[in-house]
């Protein structure tokens, strides 16, 4: 007897996954900016299906996607439910880039900036341990452009992003770097908040270049002390920018 063929899995296209993660997406930042709020039963799939215009399969893909982000939970005989914050995968690159977009969560940025000073010193004070020369040269590349761009917000805002991360890469530990990677989307917005104008960019490249000259020096202490220094400095920038309390 022939022995049977292993199922195949179920093929996706890539527009289809395209399509799935549009729709994941609006569904996300809904959920993000409490329009649909938490305990809420999701609209029912007879009425998603005709606004979004897709397949029931990219809207089940869809939840499913955002069902493992913690975001909805589908409860027996009951519907999908929106899930509560406390739920949700807050280290998920999605899910942080919806909240930094969304500017419904005022202490957002706060928490995200303190995430930061916990993690970045050490992560610097490790680098300078672990770094290898192809290491040190994306950090002193992303400086580089920081340096070249100090009058383009854009191309600042992408260089300055770019060192973070490289410096999270350059400790050789992979945990560190997917905190990077999460975090990404919600640097960038992060950092438009701290960095608004020329100034403040010309202002803060002096913190950048010590924590460079920390690094090529191999001096974990000191690459330390200066990444929580102008961490500190992009907290004082983000307070003030805040609006008065009422």
């Amino acid at each position: 007897m022939k022995p049977k063929e292993p199922t195949k899995p179920r093929q996706i296209s890539v527009r289809t996954r395209s399509r799935s993660a549009q729709v994941a997406g609006e569904l996300g930042r809904r959920i993000v900016g409490r329009l649909y709020r938490p305990d809420a039963i999701l609209p029912g799939e007879a009425a998603l299906l005709e606004e979004f215009g897709v397949s029931r399969s990219v809207l089940r893909d869809a939840i499913k996607s955002l069902e493992s982000k913690g975001m909805l939970e589908a409860r027996q005989r009951r519907g999908t439910f929106v899930t509560s914050r406390p739920q949700w995968n807050m280290l998920d690159a999605e899910v942080l880039g919806w909240i930094a977009e969304s500017g419904a969560d005022p202490d957002f940025l706060i928490r995200l900036t303190e995430l930061r000073m916990i993690v970045e010193p050490g992560a610097c004070s490790l680098a300078a341990r672990n770094v290898d020369d192809d290491g040190m040269q994306r950090v002193e590349a992303s400086y580089a452009r920081m340096v070249a761009s100090v009058d383009d917000q854009a191309g600042w805002v992408a260089a300055d992003r770019d060192f973070h991360l490289a410096l999270l890469m350059a400790t050789k530990n992979e945990y560190l770097g997917s905190i990077g990677t999460a975090i990404s989307a919600a640097l960038t917005v992060s950092l438009l908040k701290t960095n608004p104008a020329k100034h403040s960019n010309r202002a803060s490249l002096p913190a950048h270049e010590r924590i460079v000259v920390a690094l090529r020096k191999r001096n974990s202490a000191a690459a330390a002390r200066e990444s929580l220094t102008q961490l500190e400095e992009a907290m004082l920038r983000l307070r003030s920018s805040e609006p008065p309390s009422q």
